[in-house]
């Protein structure tokens, strides 16, 4: 029995992948679809807005991240503690999103928590 929403397809025509809202005031909500087996390019996207009607400038848009450094604290509950210093090695190795999102790394602003574990 399917869930809800739209099916789950493997590729998204390029054509078909950015819409571009116009919500006034000079803010827009830009939507970018992707299937799973297609490889995220945010840069290529917003390319793509200037033909639905908003034309950015690359150097002059900015990229707001959000990035958790995760640390294994001694006394929690929970899982044993090599477990937890296993998992927050293995999230401090773990890929970079703006190399995977095709982000320009320059203008990119991160906003960071720290999670105990």
């Amino acid at each position: 029995m399917p869930g809800p929403g739209p099916p789950v397809k493997p590729w998204v025509a390029f054509e078909d992948r950015v819409t571009c809202e116009r919500l006034g005031n000079g803010c827009w909500r830009v939507r970018v679809r992707y299937g799973f087996m297609n490889r995220p390019d945010v840069t290529a996207a917003l390319d793509l807005c200037g033909s639905l009607g908003l034309h950015l400038e690359a150097m002059e848009t900015s990229y707001f991240l959000s990035r958790q450094k995760i640390v294994a604290t001694e006394g929690g509950i929970g899982m044993a503690m090599w477990r937890d210093r296993l998992f927050a090695a293995m999230a401090r190795n773990a890929g970079n999103v703006t190399d995977y999102f095709n982000i320009p790394p320059n203008r990119v602003i991160e906003l960071g928590t720290r999670v105990q574990i």
